[in-house]
Protein backbone atom coordinates (compact mmCIF):
# COMPACT_ATOMS: atom_id res chain seq x y z
CA UNK A 1 0.00 0.00 0.00
CA UNK A 2 2.77 2.44 0.91
CA UNK A 3 4.48 1.93 -2.45
CA UNK A 4 1.20 2.62 -4.21
CA UNK A 5 0.77 5.86 -2.27
CA UNK A 6 4.32 6.86 -3.16
CA UNK A 7 3.82 6.18 -6.88
CA UNK A 8 0.52 8.06 -7.08
CA UNK A 9 1.96 11.04 -5.18
CA UNK A 10 5.15 11.26 -7.22
CA UNK A 11 3.24 10.98 -10.50
CA UNK A 12 1.22 13.99 -9.40
CA UNK A 13 4.40 15.92 -8.71
CA UNK A 14 4.12 15.62 -4.93
CA UNK A 15 6.93 14.27 -2.74
CA UNK A 16 5.23 12.44 0.17
CA UNK A 17 8.35 12.81 2.28
CA UNK A 18 7.55 16.48 2.76
CA UNK A 19 4.27 15.73 4.51
CA UNK A 20 3.05 14.31 7.79
CA UNK A 21 0.84 11.22 8.01
CA UNK A 22 -2.45 11.80 9.83
CA UNK A 23 -3.73 8.61 11.44
CA UNK A 24 -7.47 8.09 11.77
CA UNK A 25 -9.56 5.05 12.58
CA UNK A 26 -9.26 2.69 15.50
CA UNK A 27 -6.55 0.49 13.94
CA UNK A 28 -4.51 3.25 12.29
CA UNK A 29 -2.28 3.81 15.32
CA UNK A 30 -0.90 0.29 15.08
CA UNK A 31 0.27 0.73 11.49
CA UNK A 32 0.92 4.45 11.02
CA UNK A 33 4.55 4.54 12.14
CA UNK A 34 5.42 1.53 9.95
CA UNK A 35 3.73 3.05 6.89
CA UNK A 36 5.49 6.35 7.55
CA UNK A 37 8.84 4.55 7.46
CA UNK A 38 7.98 2.89 4.18
CA UNK A 39 7.08 6.27 2.69
CA UNK A 40 10.16 8.00 4.10
CA UNK A 41 8.03 10.33 6.25
CA UNK A 42 9.43 11.90 9.38
CA UNK A 43 6.20 12.68 11.18
CA UNK A 44 2.93 11.03 12.20
CA UNK A 45 0.07 12.86 13.92
CA UNK A 46 -2.54 10.94 15.90
CA UNK A 47 -5.54 13.03 17.08
CA UNK A 48 -7.03 12.25 20.45
CA UNK A 49 -10.30 11.37 18.65
CA UNK A 50 -8.55 9.41 15.89
CA UNK A 51 -10.72 6.33 16.39
CA UNK A 52 -13.93 8.28 15.72
CA UNK A 53 -12.56 10.92 13.35
CA UNK A 54 -14.74 9.71 10.47
CA UNK A 55 -17.85 9.97 12.66
CA UNK A 56 -16.75 13.42 13.81
CA UNK A 57 -16.39 14.47 10.19
CA UNK A 58 -19.85 13.15 9.37
CA UNK A 59 -21.35 15.18 12.23
CA UNK A 60 -19.72 18.37 10.92
CA UNK A 61 -20.75 17.83 7.29
CA UNK A 62 -23.68 19.85 6.02
CA UNK A 63 -26.81 17.91 5.02
CA UNK A 64 -26.83 17.70 1.25
CA UNK A 65 -29.16 16.55 -1.47
CA UNK A 66 -28.15 16.50 -5.13
CA UNK A 67 -30.65 16.44 -7.98
CA UNK A 68 -29.49 15.51 -11.50
CA UNK A 69 -31.20 15.50 -14.89
CA UNK A 70 -29.38 13.77 -17.75
CA UNK A 71 -29.25 13.96 -21.56
CA UNK A 72 -30.47 17.51 -21.90
CA UNK A 73 -29.35 18.20 -25.51
CA UNK A 74 -27.45 20.53 -27.85
CA UNK A 75 -27.29 24.05 -26.45
CA UNK A 76 -28.33 25.60 -29.79
CA UNK A 77 -31.51 23.52 -29.87
CA UNK A 78 -32.56 24.14 -26.29
CA UNK A 79 -35.11 26.68 -25.12
CA UNK A 80 -33.67 28.99 -22.46
CA UNK A 81 -36.94 29.31 -20.59
CA UNK A 82 -37.22 25.51 -20.44
CA UNK A 83 -33.71 25.21 -19.06
CA UNK A 84 -34.42 27.87 -16.44
CA UNK A 85 -37.65 26.11 -15.44
CA UNK A 86 -35.78 22.79 -15.22
CA UNK A 87 -33.25 24.19 -12.77
CA UNK A 88 -35.99 25.84 -10.70
CA UNK A 89 -37.88 22.55 -10.49
CA UNK A 90 -34.74 20.66 -9.49
CA UNK A 91 -33.99 23.18 -6.75
CA UNK A 92 -37.55 22.95 -5.46
CA UNK A 93 -37.23 19.16 -5.38
CA UNK A 94 -34.01 19.35 -3.41
CA UNK A 95 -35.46 21.83 -0.92
CA UNK A 96 -38.55 19.67 -0.45
CA UNK A 97 -36.39 16.65 0.36
CA UNK A 98 -34.23 18.66 2.74
CA UNK A 99 -37.23 19.98 4.67
CA UNK A 100 -39.34 16.80 4.58
CA UNK A 101 -39.76 14.80 7.77
CA UNK A 102 -37.25 11.96 8.26
CA UNK A 103 -40.26 9.71 8.73
CA UNK A 104 -41.06 10.12 5.06
CA UNK A 105 -38.09 7.92 4.21
CA UNK A 106 -36.21 10.46 2.08
CA UNK A 107 -36.25 13.70 4.07
CA UNK A 108 -33.87 15.30 6.55
CA UNK A 109 -36.33 17.43 8.53
CA UNK A 110 -33.96 20.39 8.32
CA UNK A 111 -35.24 23.91 9.08
CA UNK A 112 -32.01 25.93 9.24
CA UNK A 113 -30.12 28.02 6.70
CA UNK A 114 -29.75 26.56 3.20
CA UNK A 115 -27.21 27.01 0.40
CA UNK A 116 -27.96 25.95 -3.19
CA UNK A 117 -25.50 25.59 -6.06
CA UNK A 118 -26.10 24.84 -9.73
CA UNK A 119 -23.77 23.29 -12.28
CA UNK A 120 -23.77 21.48 -15.60
CA UNK A 121 -21.73 18.77 -17.29
CA UNK A 122 -20.98 19.91 -20.82
CA UNK A 123 -18.83 18.98 -23.81
CA UNK A 124 -18.15 20.03 -27.35
CA UNK A 125 -20.17 18.10 -29.90
CA UNK A 126 -17.36 15.79 -31.02
CA UNK A 127 -15.86 15.22 -27.58
CA UNK A 128 -16.26 11.88 -25.84
CA UNK A 129 -16.09 13.33 -22.33
CA UNK A 130 -17.73 16.19 -20.51
CA UNK A 131 -16.46 18.64 -17.87
CA UNK A 132 -18.16 20.02 -14.77
CA UNK A 133 -19.02 23.71 -15.06
CA UNK A 134 -20.07 25.68 -11.95
CA UNK A 135 -22.85 28.17 -12.66
CA UNK A 136 -22.11 30.60 -9.83
CA UNK A 137 -22.95 34.13 -10.89
CA UNK A 138 -25.41 33.22 -13.63
CA UNK A 139 -28.36 35.63 -13.61
CA UNK A 140 -31.36 33.33 -13.36
CA UNK A 141 -33.81 36.23 -13.27
CA UNK A 142 -33.56 36.73 -17.03
CA UNK A 143 -35.61 34.69 -19.52
CA UNK A 144 -32.65 32.85 -21.09
CA UNK A 145 -29.62 31.72 -19.02
CA UNK A 146 -28.18 29.60 -21.87
CA UNK A 147 -25.74 32.19 -23.29
CA UNK A 148 -24.21 32.61 -19.84
CA UNK A 149 -24.03 28.83 -19.34
CA UNK A 150 -22.30 28.30 -22.69
CA UNK A 151 -19.87 31.16 -22.02
CA UNK A 152 -18.93 29.61 -18.66
CA UNK A 153 -18.33 26.28 -20.38
CA UNK A 154 -15.89 27.84 -22.85
CA UNK A 155 -14.11 29.63 -20.01
CA UNK A 156 -13.90 26.50 -17.87
CA UNK A 157 -12.61 24.43 -20.81
CA UNK A 158 -9.86 26.97 -21.37
CA UNK A 159 -8.95 26.94 -17.69
CA UNK A 160 -8.57 23.16 -17.77
CA UNK A 161 -7.02 22.61 -21.21
CA UNK A 162 -5.65 26.05 -22.21
CA UNK A 163 -7.99 26.38 -25.19
CA UNK A 164 -11.65 26.73 -26.07
CA UNK A 165 -13.65 26.38 -29.30
CA UNK A 166 -16.39 29.02 -29.28
CA UNK A 167 -17.41 28.21 -32.88
CA UNK A 168 -18.19 24.56 -32.13
CA UNK A 169 -21.50 23.15 -31.00
CA UNK A 170 -21.83 22.61 -27.25
CA UNK A 171 -23.82 19.86 -25.59
CA UNK A 172 -25.44 20.09 -22.17
CA UNK A 173 -25.19 16.54 -20.84
CA UNK A 174 -26.29 16.83 -17.21
CA UNK A 175 -27.93 19.55 -15.14
CA UNK A 176 -27.11 19.46 -11.42
CA UNK A 177 -28.47 21.21 -8.35
CA UNK A 178 -27.02 20.71 -4.86
CA UNK A 179 -29.08 21.80 -1.86
CA UNK A 180 -27.18 21.92 1.44
CA UNK A 181 -28.52 22.52 4.93
CA UNK A 182 -25.86 24.44 6.86
CA UNK A 183 -25.24 22.89 10.27
CA UNK A 184 -24.11 24.80 13.31
CA UNK A 185 -20.41 24.52 14.09
CA UNK A 186 -19.51 21.86 16.64
CA UNK A 187 -17.65 22.93 19.78
CA UNK A 188 -13.89 23.16 19.47
CA UNK A 189 -11.90 20.31 20.95
CA UNK A 190 -10.82 21.38 24.45
CA UNK A 191 -7.18 21.77 25.36
CA UNK A 192 -5.65 19.67 28.10
CA UNK A 193 -5.19 21.23 31.53
CA UNK A 194 -1.64 21.80 32.65
CA UNK A 195 -0.46 18.94 34.85
CA UNK A 196 2.65 16.89 35.61
CA UNK A 197 3.71 14.20 33.17
CA UNK A 198 2.31 10.77 33.92
CA UNK A 199 4.17 7.48 33.97
CA UNK A 200 3.36 4.20 32.19
CA UNK A 201 0.61 2.16 33.75
CA UNK A 202 2.12 -1.22 32.89
CA UNK A 203 4.51 -3.13 30.64
CA UNK A 204 3.84 -5.59 27.82
CA UNK A 205 5.79 -7.98 25.66
CA UNK A 206 5.49 -7.01 21.97
CA UNK A 207 7.11 -8.46 18.86
CA UNK A 208 9.13 -6.05 16.68
CA UNK A 209 11.45 -8.37 14.76
CA UNK A 210 12.13 -9.75 18.22
CA UNK A 211 10.35 -9.81 21.57
CA UNK A 212 10.82 -6.61 23.56
CA UNK A 213 9.32 -5.25 26.75
CA UNK A 214 7.45 -2.01 26.08
CA UNK A 215 5.84 0.40 28.56
CA UNK A 216 2.10 0.96 28.13
CA UNK A 217 0.81 4.51 28.51
CA UNK A 218 -2.77 5.65 29.04
CA UNK A 219 -3.67 7.94 26.13
CA UNK A 220 -6.39 9.68 28.16
CA UNK A 221 -4.14 10.75 31.05
CA UNK A 222 -1.14 12.14 29.17
CA UNK A 223 -0.11 15.69 29.98
CA UNK A 224 0.52 18.46 27.43
CA UNK A 225 4.19 18.66 26.36
CA UNK A 226 4.82 15.18 27.78
CA UNK A 227 7.41 13.18 25.84
CA UNK A 228 7.53 9.44 25.24
CA UNK A 229 10.23 7.42 23.51
CA UNK A 230 9.66 4.17 21.63
CA UNK A 231 9.35 1.29 21.78
CA UNK A 232 6.13 1.94 23.64
CA UNK A 233 2.37 1.52 23.43
CA UNK A 234 -0.15 4.32 23.96
CA UNK A 235 -3.68 3.02 24.31
CA UNK A 236 -7.18 4.12 25.15
CA UNK A 237 -10.56 2.42 25.15
CA UNK A 238 -10.87 3.09 21.41
CA UNK A 239 -7.40 2.79 19.92
CA UNK A 240 -3.83 1.57 20.33
CA UNK A 241 -0.80 3.48 19.05
CA UNK A 242 2.49 1.65 18.52
CA UNK A 243 5.78 3.51 18.85
CA UNK A 244 8.72 1.71 17.31
CA UNK A 245 12.34 1.99 18.40
CA UNK A 246 13.66 5.45 17.62
CA UNK A 247 10.23 7.11 17.60
CA UNK A 248 9.67 10.08 19.89
CA UNK A 249 6.33 11.62 20.86
CA UNK A 250 5.39 15.01 22.16
CA UNK A 251 1.82 15.44 23.42
CA UNK A 252 0.18 18.61 22.06
CA UNK A 253 -2.12 20.92 23.98
CA UNK A 254 -5.10 19.14 22.44
CA UNK A 255 -3.82 15.79 23.64
CA UNK A 256 -2.76 14.69 20.14
CA UNK A 257 0.35 12.58 19.62
CA UNK A 258 2.95 14.26 17.43
CA UNK A 259 5.39 11.48 16.55
CA UNK A 260 8.87 12.02 15.15
CA UNK A 261 9.78 8.88 13.24
CA UNK A 262 13.18 7.41 14.06
CA UNK A 263 15.66 6.46 11.33
CA UNK A 264 13.76 8.48 8.73
CA UNK A 265 15.72 10.01 5.84
CA UNK A 266 13.76 13.25 6.22
CA UNK A 267 13.62 15.20 9.47
CA UNK A 268 11.37 18.13 10.41
CA UNK A 269 12.72 21.40 9.04
CA UNK A 270 14.59 23.66 11.48
CA UNK A 271 14.07 21.09 14.21
CA UNK A 272 10.84 22.80 15.21
CA UNK A 273 8.21 20.93 17.14
CA UNK A 274 5.03 20.29 15.18
CA UNK A 275 2.27 22.86 15.36
CA UNK A 276 -0.56 20.31 14.99
CA UNK A 277 -2.99 20.54 17.86
CA UNK A 278 -1.47 23.66 19.43
CA UNK A 279 -3.98 26.06 18.04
Amino acid sequence: MAEGVRLVSVRRGVDPRQFALLAFGGAAGLHATDIARQLGLSRVVVPRVAAVLSAWGMLTTDLRFEVVRTHIGDASALDGATVKRLFDEMEAEGLARLHASPGSGSGAGFDGPVRTTRSVDMRYGEQVFEIAVPLDGVDWRGPDPLPQIVERFHRRHEELYTYSLPDQETVLVNARVAVAGILSALPQEPTLPEKPATGPRSERQIYLDDWVTAPVWNFDTLAPAQRIAGPAIVESAMTTVLLRPGDHVIVTRLGWLDIAIGNSPVRPQNGREADAGYR
